[in-house]
C-alpha cells in the first residue's frame, strides 16, 4: 500500500512537470505596443494653366454678309421693232455715248421692204451684256444689249430680318473677294430699302465704294459691317470666359491661387470679349486649364502673355 501512494505520488508529479513545459507563454516578455507614427502633412494639389493680362483697347461689334457688284445705273435695251437684226457694232465692254446706234434692225417681210429701224443707247457707259447676234430674228421683248455706268459701283445685298435693326445709312463697311485675298476695301451704306421681302424674310440694302478699288462688276463679295463699337475698353480672349447655371465667370489669379470671379461681358469680336463688369486692368486670368481648376484652386503658371 505505501509503493502504490509512492508511485500515484510521482505520477502526480511528473504529469505536473509536463503540462508546466508545455506553456507557451511561460518564459516570454509580453510584445510592446506599436507607437502611432506622427500624422503626414497634406500636400495641395497645384493645375497647370495659362494666363493672360485683362488690357484696354477698342472693340467693334461685326455683321457678316455676301453681296453682288453691278453698275450703279444699268438699262436694258430693247428695238422698237420686230425684225432681222443687222448690225451690231457694240460688244461686252464697249464705251457708248447716250443716242448712239448701237444696233440696226431691218422689219422687212416678204414681198415688202420698211427703212432700217435703228437702235440707240439710252445712257451713256459700258456695254455690260450683249444678247444677240448678227442676223438673228429679234423683237421689242428681247434686250439685245445691256449698258451700265461702271465708273461707279454699287453692291446689292440683303441683310437677314432679326439684323436689319443693326443697319443704317452711312454706316462703314470692309469689302472683301476672292480676287484678293487678305485684302479689304471700305464702303458704306447708301441705300436702304423700307419694306423687308416677304418671302426671303431679308431687307435689300445699297453699299458704294469709297476708293478706288479692282472690284468689277459681275464680282461676288463679302461683307463686313460695323454694328458697334467700345472704345478703350477692358477685353479678354473669349477662351477665359466659362459660363454655368446662367452665370458667366472667369478665374482671376490671386498670388498661387485663383478666384472664381463674375463679369458682365458685351461686344464679342476676333475671339475677344469685352468685360463690362467684374474685372480690372492688369488682373490676370485664366485662357488655358480653366475647365479643371475651381474656387481656391492652387495654379502653377506654364507661361504667361503667350497667348492672347
Amino acid at each position: 500500500m505505501k509503493i502504490r501512494s509512492i508511485i500515484i505520488i510521482l505520477a502526480a508529479a511528473l504529469l505536473l512537470a509536463f503540462f508546466s513545459g508545455c506553456n507557451p507563454l511561460k518564459g516570454r516578455v509580453p510584445a510592446a505596443k506599436p507607437e502611432p507614427s506622427p500624422e503626414q502633412p497634406k500636400v495641395e494639389k497645384s493645375f497647370n494653366v495659362k494666363t493672360v493680362t485683362v488690357m484696354r483697347q477698342d472693340i467693334s461689334s461685326k455683321l457678316t454678309i455676301s453681296g453682288d457688284v453691278g453698275a450703279s445705273a444699268s438699262v436694258d435695251v430693247y428695238p422698237e421693232t420686230s425684225g432681222k437684226l443687222i448690225a451690231l457694232p457694240v460688244e461686252t465692254g464697249s464705251i457708248v455715248t447716250e443716242n448712239q446706234v448701237i444696233a440696226k434692225i431691218d422689219p422687212s417681210r416678204p414681198g415688202m421692204n420698211y427703212a432700217e429701224s435703228p437702235v440707240k443707247a439710252p445712257i451713256s457707259g459700258t456695254v455690260t451684256a450683249v444678247n444677240a447676234d448678227a442676223g438673228a430674228t429679234v423683237s421689242p421683248q428681247m434686250p439685245l444689249v445691256t449698258i451700265g455706268d461702271i465708273s461707279r459701283l454699287v453692291i446689292t445685298a440683303n441683310v437677314p430680318e432679326r439684323f436689319i435693326y443693326l443697319v443704317k445709312k452711312g454706316q462703314r463697311a470692309l469689302i472683301s473677294t476672292t480676287a484678293a485675298p487678305g485684302m479689304k476695301y471700305e464702303a458704306k451704306v447708301t441705300t436702304i430699302s423700307p419694306v423687308v421681302n416677304p418671302a426671303s424674310r431679308t431687307l435689300s440694302i445699297e453699299l458704294s465704294l469709297t476708293g478706288k478699288t479692282p472690284i468689277k462688276a459681275g464680282m461676288f463679295v463679302g461683307i463686313e459691317l460695323t454694328t458697334s463699337t467700345s472704345g478703350n475698353t477692358l477685353v479678354v480672349p473669349e477662351k477665359a470666359i466659362l459660363s454655368r447655371d446662367d452665370t458667366t465667370y472667369v478665374f482671376r489669379v490671386n498670388g498661387e491661387h485663383v478666384e472664381k470671379t463674375t463679369v458682365s461681358t458685351g461686344i464679342k469680336n476676333s475671339g475677344l470679349v469685352e468685360i463690362s463688369s467684374g474685372l480690372s486692368e492688369n488682373d490676370r486670368v485664366v485662357i488655358e486649364g480653366a475647365t479643371l481648376v475651381s474656387d481656391g484652386s492652387k495654379i502653377r503658371i506654364l507661361n504667361d502673355e503667350e497667348s492672347r
